[in-house]
C-alpha cells in the first residue's frame, strides 16, 4: 500500500489502516466518522533521473499525507484523506517521454470539481497538499478562483511544513531528483531506488545569470536538468528521509488538528 502500512485483516473484516482514510473506509464508516476536514495530496508521474521511479512525487506525497492524517486523528481530528492525484501539470517536462501531464486550466477544473463535491457533501474545510513544484502556482490561482466564489469551502495549503527547532539533515538541497527526494524514497519505497545509479547529475546554464536572482520563468527541463533529476545524490539514506518527513508531518497534523476543531462560519477563518 503506497505511503503505509497494511491494512489489519481479521477473520470478521478488514479493519481499516487508520481513522479517516477514504479508499478504506465503509459508507457506514463515513457517516460515523462525519469528517471536518478533506486533506486532497496533489503528485505528479514524471522522470526523476536515472535512479528514482517516475512515481516518486506521488509516493512522497502519499507517505506525508498519511502520517499527517493518522498523526492528527490520534489527537481527536477528524480529517478524512482522499486518494492522491497522480497526474497534474508537467508542460516544462513534455520533452521527456511519458511525463503524464494535464493543462493548468485542467487542473483547475479538477480541483474545483472536487471541492464543489466536498461542499455538497458538508466539508467546509479542505487543505491541498503539493507533492510537486510544477503545481504551485495552479494551486495559489486555484486558491483565488475559489475565494471568489460564493459559498465554497476555505482551502488551503500546507507551506513551510518544519517544526520549531528543526534542522533539516539534507546536506546538498536540489529542486528535483537530489538528495532529499532519494532519501525520501529509501525510506518510503527502497526497493525502487536504483542505487548504482547514485551520482552527481548536473543542471544546465542559463545565459543571461541574472534570470535566476531577478526572474521568474517556465525551466524547459530537458535544458535545466538533462538527466531528468539533478544534483548530488551519494549522500542520500533512508534516516534523513524519515526525519525529512516526519517532520513536515508533525507540522502539517497541527494544521489539521486547528482546522478540524475551529467551528465554520461565514467569515472562516477569521
Amino acid at each position: 500500500m503506497p505511503g503505509g502500512r497494511k491494512s489489519v485483516k481479521t477473520a470478521a473484516a478488514t479493519v481499516p489502516e487508520f481513522p479517516g482514510l477514504l479508499e478504506e473506509m465503509t459508507i457506514e464508516e463515513i457517516r460515523a466518522f462525519r469528517p471536518e476536514v478533506v486533506v486532497l495530496p496533489l503528485g505528479s508521474t514524471e522522470p526523476h533521473g536515472p535512479h528514482l521511479p517516475y512515481g516518486t512525487d506521488a509516493w512522497q506525497v502519499t507517505r506525508l499525507a498519511r502520517l499527517a492524517v493518522a498523526a492528527a486523528n490520534a489527537r481527536g481530528a477528524r480529517a478524512l484523506l482522499y486518494p492522491t492525484l497522480p497526474i497534474t501539470n508537467n508542460v516544462n517536462f513534455r520533452k521527456f517521454p511519458f511525463a503524464l501531464r494535464i493543462g493548468v486550466r485542467t487542473l483547475m477544473q479538477v480541483i474545483i470539481d472536487i471541492v464543489t463535491q466536498c461542499r455538497e457533501d458538508g466539508i467546509r474545510k479542505v487543505v491541498l497538499v503539493n507533492g510537486h513544484g510544477g503545481v504551485s502556482a495552479t494551486i495559489q490561482a486555484v486558491m483565488r478562483e475559489i475565494a471568489g466564489m460564493d459559498d465554497m469551502p476555505f482551502v488551503c495549503t500546507p507551506v513551510n511544513l518544519s517544526p520549531p527547532g528543526f534542522k533539516s539533515p539534507i546536506e546538498h538541497p536540489s529542486i528535483h531528483g537530489g538528495e532529499s527526494e532519494v532519501s525520501r524514497m529509501l525510506w518510503i519505497r527502497p526497493e525502487l531506488v536504483r542505487k548504482d545509479k547514485l551520482r552527481n547529475n548536473p543542471f544546465g546554464k542559463v545565459k543571461v545569470p541574472v534570470l535566476e536572482t531577478y526572474a521568474d520563468f517556465v525551466r524547459p527541463w530537458h535544458l535545466h536538468v538533462p538527466a531528468s533529476g539533478g544534483g548530488e545524490t551519494r549522500k542520500s539514506t533512508a534516516a534523513k528521509g524519515k526525519a525529512v518527513i516526519e517532520a513536515a508531518a508533525a507540522a502539517m497534523a497541527e494544521l489539521l488538528i486547528g482546522l478540524s476543531k475551529a467551528t465554520y462560519s461565514k467569515s472562516f477563518p477569521y
